[in-house]
């Protein structure tokens, strides 16, 4: 609905209570009452802020007004002092949001790849149209446009109030020092938004306009004088470290040492090749102890009947560690010589009587095919056990090369 009114009528417009006065002249007495209270208390001292009456003006501009930090007159843009570069990465918040709508920007670009760089190329502001609401600043997100203590704009050239970038720029020192307590607020969260986005800002783009050529000459000086210093020293070579002292070796550690060397030199002497001792995979309980040791002696009886080793070697009678690798090596040696599948194979680390049972079958065989009648079952002796770790590890390193020996020989006559 449109409201019509006639030119020429005068409308009256009351606001409130209107005082009627029933006595002439009384209207003019409640106004000279105002003015002689006013007049009356202008000469009351001020102790505080409750007891201030009266008129009071400013000498300005001899005495400037002290402007709270959170006063606002119109936008600027912030950049840091040290690299120069601006806090703006042109995000297009503050312009969207402006209800005038007097902000206007452009982003910057990579010269090389044309791709958009987070920093802005253009900023203009309409200053003769702004409202200083503070808008803008309130929704930027990289703290780098905030409002200005400055007022005194007024002039006579209305395009001068067309501010641009280089116009609105202010060093960040410029807002501490009028809003200290407000910068601190934003200064950790601000700067940290900066420089992860001068990464991101190729050669001088981002930096303040006003500060591009002095940045680019004192990178210049920079470089020159690193082309133009002598090279570095190299680095003094340090010592070599010594060697870590070797680790002690376990007594069964020791005894396996010394029945390999034994082993190969016996194999040297016999002009065969030793054979490979892999390290055992398992424990053995001391029932498969005992199998492995009654089929170890059984291969050394094949072996013997076979004519290719004396039977003192595979006698299994030391009662130290040492004697009994040592016995189990020469046993398996002796059986590969032969050319016969030691017991140890078909023994897999019996822990009941079936599995004793079928070693000495599997032995039996062995002798039958290599030509031999198997010899009477020679139980071992019981020697008093030093050290039963050392032993089963000797009785399986002796399976496992006869079982390697009889895998060759079966693959000879494949062949």
């Amino acid at each position: 609905m449109t409201i019509t009114i006639q030119r020429g009528e005068v409308v009256e417009v009351a606001r409130g209570s209107q005082r009627r006065y029933a006595v002439p002249g009384m209207g003019l007495l409640d106004s000279l009452g105002v003015v002689w209270k006013h007049w009356r208390e202008s000469f009351r001292q001020n102790r505080d802020f409750s007891d201030i009456h009266g008129t009071f003006t400013e000498q300005y501009p001899d005495e400037r007004p002290n402007l709270p930090e959170a006063y606002r007159n119109m936008p600027i843009l912030l950049y840091d002092d040290e690299t120069g570069h601006e806090l703006c990465t042109s995000c297009f918040q503050c312009q969207r949001i402006c209800p005038p709508q007097v902000i206007h920007m452009t982003q910057a670009k990579d010269p090389t790849t044309g791709k958009a760089v987070p920093s802005v190329a253009e900023f203009i502001i309409e200053y003769d149209a702004c409202m200083s609401c503070g808008f803008c600043a309130e929704v930027c997100p990289f703290d780098a446009i905030k409002m200005d203590h400055h007022f005194e704009l007024s002039t006579a050239d209305h395009a001068s109030l067309t501010v641009y970038k280089q116009e609105l720029n202010r060093p960040v020192s410029y807002y501490q020092s009028i809003a200290p307590t407000l910068w601190e607020e934003a200064k950790a969260g601000a700067y940290k938004k900066l420089q992860g986005n001068i990464k991101r800002r190729p050669d001088v783009i981002g930096i303040a306009p006003h500060l591009v050529d002095r940045i680019a000459a004192r990178r210049a000086e920079l470089a020159a004088a690193a082309a133009a210093a002598p090279p570095p020293p190299p680095p003094a070579t340090t010592p070599a470290a010594p060697p870590a002292e070797a680790r002690k070796l376990t007594p069964e550690e020791k005894a396996a040492k010394l029945a390999a060397i034994k082993a190969a030199n016996a194999s040297k002497q016999s002009g065969a090749t030793p054979a490979e001792t892999p390290p055992a995979t398992a424990e053995l309980s001391p029932a498969e102890a005992k199998a492995a040791k009654l089929a170890a002696i059984r291969a050394a009886n094949t072996a013997k009947q076979a004519g290719t080793a004396p039977a003192a070697e595979a006698t299994p009678a030391p009662v130290d560690e040492k004697a009994a690798k040592l016995a189990a090596i020469r046993a398996a040696n002796a059986a590969k010589q032969a050319g016969t599948v030691p017991a140890a194979e078909a023994t897999p680390a019996p822990v009941d009587e079936k599995a004793a049972k079928l070693a000495a079958i599997r032995a039996a065989n062995a002798a039958k095919q290599a030509g031999t009648a198997p010899a009477a079952e020679v139980p071992p002796a019981e020697p008093a056990p030093v050290d039963e770790k050392a032993a089963k590890l000797a009785a399986i390193r002796a399976a496992n090369a006869a079982k390697k020996a009889a895998a060759e020989d079966n693959e000879t006559e494949r062949n």
